[in-house]
């Protein structure tokens, strides 16, 4: 058999052995009931915790883009913390120079990206990260929770565990399916 004949046949099996997986998967998910934090939220607004703690927080009402998907027992969480700056192109991408990097990293320091799978006991949300922008993140044992307060049908409060609560922030989401 030719190599092309050969690629052919290969890829005709691997497309087959796609498709019925999309189609197994297709059919678990049309058999799932939906939990209440499945679906796609936008982050709407967030309560920064006080650097001094006799200082008061700060309500940002109007926050940079952020999304956290939630599918049945996966997520994607992807935020920006803050306005982004822009920067120059490089001259040379290949060979940036130190003030060329330092701009990337500023421009990338505030996004945030982890993806992985999740599990709700009770009130609380574990996060499981399986990759992540930040490698920290990513090998951390440790999930990453959160407290869920629901708001109507179609809000959601996510509240730092007690071990993050002076450090990160609390984030208010929408659903938007």
């Amino acid at each position: 058999m030719s190599n092309f004949r050969k690629s052919l046949a290969e890829l005709l099996v691997v497309s087959m052995l796609l498709i019925g997986l999309v189609a197994w998967e297709n059919s678990a998910v049309q058999g799932h009931t939906k939990t209440q934090v499945e679906g796609v939220w936008k982050l709407t607004e967030v309560l920064v915790p006080p650097k001094n703690p006799a200082e008061k927080g700060t309500t940002i009402t109007n926050p940079q883009p952020g999304l956290i998907i939630l599918t049945k027992g996966y997520y994607s969480l992807l935020v920006v913390r803050e306005e982004r700056p822009a920067f120059a192109p490089a001259k040379d991408s290949a060979n940036l120079t130190d003030p060329e990097k330092i701009a990337r990293y500023e421009q990338w320091r505030s996004f945030a990206a982890n993806s992985g799978t999740y599990e709700v006991k009770g009130s609380m949300l574990m996060l499981h990260p399986i990759v992540a922008k930040n490698v920290e993140v990513m090998s951390s044992t440790a999930p990453i929770t959160w407290e869920l307060k629901l708001e109507g049908p179609n809000s959601l409060w996510l509240i730092p565990s007690s071990d993050r609560a002076l450090t990160d922030p609390r984030l208010k989401v929408t659903r938007l399916e």
